[in-house]
């Protein structure tokens, strides 16, 4: 009995002794896991030492970081990152407009130390770009009317840039920190009713504009009308003054040989007369005269019955 007391002692020591010794081994491979950091790409570690009160300088990834188990190590990305958002805003009228910006950045792995400082839990991006980003942009759209908005979207985007890119860097808790910095204006919004009267105004420019197209082409088509009579008036005029002169011309020959018959009057009406029928009467080949000066016209080619 004794004998087994002892050996049941013993055994119950040996455990024990083997559960005390698995605790450790599984302490030990926490603290050992706990001492090793993987830092992955775009990221950075800053190691924190309570102990020491010191902060160290960022450990760029990819790497493995060992740390003291009482170190605290502060995840930092410093890759590309952004600011998305919608302002609500006034214009210089006080129309209410929805201003949506994107702006992106990096971070200066060489003040990101002095960043966690000022920033310790790293809200920067809340706490300080959104504030100077929204207050910036009222600034600059107080400025200007709603309508100087739309006809100089390509100024005012210019200046809201200009500005918040200033603010951000002169921003003395940033540290600087901030570089590469892009700012895109996605849009302005305006309310429903000014969008519709702005596209009423746009419709009724449009209809100025082809009413004033049209009205000069009018007068263009008017113009050039006025001036195909006038140059068809001119023509027959001119015409007329060239018939005129050669029927004169014919004339005076005709009346040439015959000198002063006292018949020269007689004749020319003779003369005319037969250029007349010759217009109207183009089929008549033979033509008598009677005494009283009353003319008989016989065709060249008589009509059926």
């Amino acid at each position: 009995m004794e004998t087994d007391r002892r050996v049941g002692f013993k055994f119950q020591k040996v455990q024990i002794l083997g559960f005390g010794l698995l605790i450790l081994l599984i302490v030990s491979v926490i603290l050992v896991l706990s001492m090793v950091i993987s830092v992955g790409v775009g990221h950075a570690v800053i190691l924190v030492d309570p102990l020491r009160r010191s902060t160290s300088d960022p450990i760029l990834g990819p790497t493995y970081v060992v740390k003291a188990p009482w170190v605290t190590s502060v995840d930092v990305y410093y890759a590309t990152d952004s600011f998305e958002g919608t302002i609500p805003c006034f214009s210089s009228d006080q129309l209410e407009m929805q201003i949506q910006i994107l702006m992106r950045w990096s971070l200066d792995s060489d003040k990101l130390r002095d960043l966690y400082r000022n920033y310790p839990r790293l809200n920067y991006k809340e706490t300080a770009v959104e504030s100077i980003v929204a207050e910036t942009i009222r600034l600059v759209t107080k400025d200007f009317t709603a309508l100087e908005t739309i006809e100089f979207r390509e100024s005012v985007r210019n200046q809201i840039e200009n500005a918040v890119l200033d603010e951000i860097r002169k921003q003395t808790s940033l540290a600087g920190a901030l570089i590469s910095l892009e700012f895109d204006l996605r849009n302005i919004g305006y309310p429903p009713k000014y969008t519709s009267a702005i596209e009423d105004k746009l419709v009724a420019e449009q209809q100025k504009i082809q009413a004033d197209f049209e009205r000069e082409r009018i007068l263009i088509l008017a113009n050039a009308t006025a001036q195909e009579i006038v140059i068809k008036a001119s023509g027959e005029a001119e015409a007329k003054v060239i018939e005129a002169n050669a029927t004169k011309d014919a004339i005076e020959l005709i009346l040439e040989p015959l000198g002063q018959s006292g018949n020269e009057t007689r004749i020319a009406e003779l003369y005319l007369w037969v250029q007349t029928l010759q217009r109207i009467a183009p089929d008549v080949d033979i033509m008598i005269v009677g005494s009283e000066g009353t003319p008989v016209l016989i065709p060249a080619t008589p009509s059926s019955p």
